[in-house]
């Protein structure tokens, strides 16, 4: 017989699995750092992902670029 005041157990409960799981290393100077961290500060993103956002937002707009050229 369960007791009354008994907590039933729940399942593990995990963060969804990331979608992103290629990892790439990229250099960048003092400057460049500082300025990509008070981005994501003012943004409230972490680092990781503010750098995520402006490479997506380069690329798009490279591959546009690269376009207009052709």
């Amino acid at each position: 017989m369960p007791e009354i005041n008994s907590i039933s157990p729940k399942a593990s409960v995990r963060s969804p699995r990331p979608s992103v799981d290629q990892q790439m290393v990229c250099c960048f100077t003092a400057d460049e750092r500082e300025s990509i961290e008070k981005l994501a500060q003012n943004e409230m993103r972490s680092l990781s992902a503010t750098i995520r956002m402006l490479s997506l937002r380069g690329l798009s707009q490279y591959q546009q670029d690269t376009l207009i050229a052709d």
